[in-house]
């Protein structure tokens, strides 16, 4: 399964307690935040995050909300989970991850609507493929 995100969600092993990197704690918090709202229902290992820079033509093909226009910079985690185990289908982490809480004005190239991941059409700002609705 691969999730797409228009938030900035680098992983930096950075901590508050660790670094005065404002930018690098903030990313590593974001990354938390997707990794443990992805297991809220089963364990699923994540890679770490890939930014993609995507033309106009190319993005508009990735089914992101309507109101994002133009190239922009996708992160891309490819996500796995341990044998016998499934994942959630998309419709129930679309639930889960609507209306999280982010940190914004980080490295995005989007203005993220309220610093939340936002699911509805839209709005979206993440995706999930490759699992069944």
């Amino acid at each position: 399964m691969k999730a797409l995100t228009l938030i900035d969600i680098t992983e930096t092993k950075l901590t508050k307690n660790r670094s005065d990197d404002k930018v690098a704690c903030s990313q590593q918090a974001n990354w938390m935040t997707f990794v443990q709202t992805m297991m809220l229902r089963t364990n699923i290992m994540c890679d770490s995050p890939r930014a993609v820079k995507y033309s106009a033509t190319e993005f508009k093909k990735l089914g992101f909300g309507d109101q994002y226009k133009g190239s922009h910079t996708v992160w891309e985690v490819d996500c796995s989970t341990d044998e016998y185990q499934y994942f959630p289908p998309s419709d129930v982490l679309d639930s889960d991850f609507d209306m999280v809480p982010v940190i914004g004005e980080l490295n995005e190239t989007i203005k993220i609507n309220n610093n939340v991941f936002r699911t509805t059409p839209e709005a979206r700002n993440i995706i999930f493929k490759g699992i069944p609705d």
